[in-house]
């Protein structure tokens, strides 16, 4: 199963791609310019190469800049959808906090003639966060199945491994 990114950790990354792309892009265009007029004599007397390598590295340098552009208007798109991303995690989390009781959990995870203590931290650990799975399925429709994961992950060890505090 694929790891789970946020949006905002994806717009941040294409956020960084685009001024990477926008600089190399830049740069090298200019560079190609300078090239084919004749302000860096690389290219003496050479001929069509001159324009062919120009003409095949000045498009490769459009590319650059077109596909920062590019990747700065998705970070963008993607910053609007992390803000509704966290708007979802809040509810799900006041949502967590209101209705999810680890004693009850722990209860429901424990089989007829097991007790808790019984049962290794693995086990545990499966069997608390597949419960918190099923209660937040059933409760929010059509998650993303990689997004609850993520979300139960960090949920639960702020309800069970909270530097030994739990609280909940």
């Amino acid at each position: 199963m694929p790891q789970y990114q946020s949006s905002e950790a994806k717009a941040e990354d294409n956020k960084s791609s685009a001024y990477t792309l926008l600089a190399v892009g830049g740069v090298g265009f200019l560079a190609v310019l300078l090239i084919f007029f004749n302000v860096i004599p690389i290219y003496r007397n050479a001929g069509i190469t001159k324009y062919l390598v120009c003409g095949v590295m000045g498009a490769m340098f459009v590319l650059f800049i077109v596909f920062g552009f590019v990747s700065m208007r998705d970070s963008k798109l993607l910053l609007v959808k992390a803000k509704s991303e966290n708007s979802l995690r809040s509810e799900i989390a006041r949502w967590c906090q209101e209705n999810l009781d680890r004693f009850a959990i722990d209860a429901e995870i424990v089989e007829e003639g097991e007790q808790l203590e019984e049962l290794t931290e693995e086990e545990k650990y499966y069997r608390r966060t597949e419960r918190m799975r099923a209660a937040i399925d059933d409760k929010f429709m059509n998650l993303d199945e990689a997004f609850v994961d993520d979300f139960v992950d960090g949920y639960y060890q702020e309800m069970y491994e909270d530097n030994g505090n739990h609280s909940r």
